[in-house]
């Protein structure tokens, strides 16, 4: 069998969907460390190796479009991390609880492959344009919507919906904390001992924590 040299970068004759993803990946790298206002088409191209600035607008028709997709893309290469658990009837809602916060730590916080998604995100989320809103639509809400499930498995019947989402947001922001405000903590704690916070040992951490303030055990039922 005779073999086949690989095409140039910017052969005609490649699948289109390869230069759209090049186009993809790169922009999410550009515009994580410049930002949408920073970056320039012309950045985003270069990255891809592709030569015609002109390939933007074919396949996302505009900056703002390609911007947003890749916002999109970076959260659901994250989700793919973590991908929803599946409980067989009758889990004990300690152990859902144990499970959630794991995966919403290891998609926070383990950056071993592509850090620059969680830098896109972080950036659009701070102030969530476009992009942001339809990211939270589409894909926060529904992993919310898995929390609020089961703290209502937890908490007495008739608990008023605040103080779910109040609760909620109280685990979620122990687990958002060790990623946005890692760099304050290696300050204060010093990287040696910071070194050690380790998703499984910082997810261990919350879920212990939570658990002992909503009054469960591993294992327990409501």
């Amino acid at each position: 069998m005779t073999s086949i040299s690989p095409l140039p970068p910017d052969d005609p004759r490649r699948l289109d969907g390869d230069t759209e993803a090049r186009l993809l990946e790169a922009a999410g790298r550009v515009f994580a460390e410049k930002g949408f206002d920073g970056a320039s088409v012309r950045d985003v191209c270069n990255a891809a190796g592709v030569k015609n600035i002109g390939a933007v607008n074919y396949y996302f028709r505009s900056k703002e479009n390609l911007y947003e997709a890749a916002v999109r893309h970076a959260f659901r290469c994250r989700l793919a991390r973590t991908p929803a658990a599946q409980w067989p009837e009758g889990t004990p809602p300690a152990v859902k609880l144990r499970q959630f916060i794991r995966g919403a730590v290891r998609s926070m916080l383990d950056d071993f492959s592509e850090p620059w998604q969680m830098r896109l995100l972080m950036r659009e989320l701070s102030q969530p344009g476009p992009a942001g809103e339809g990211v939270v639509r589409d894909f926060i809400r529904p992993v919310y919507g898995h929390l609020w499930d089961i703290l209502r498995e937890v908490l007495p019947p008739g608990t008023d919906e605040r103080t779910v989402h109040l609760i909620a947001f109280s685990i979620l922001g122990q687990c958002f904390y060790h990623r946005i405000g890692r760099s304050v903590m290696r300050l204060v704690v010093g990287p040696e001992e910071h070194d050690t916070y380790d998703p499984e040992s910082v997810a261990e951490h919350i879920a212990k924590f939570s658990l002992a303030a909503l009054g469960l055990s591993e294992g327990a039922r409501p």
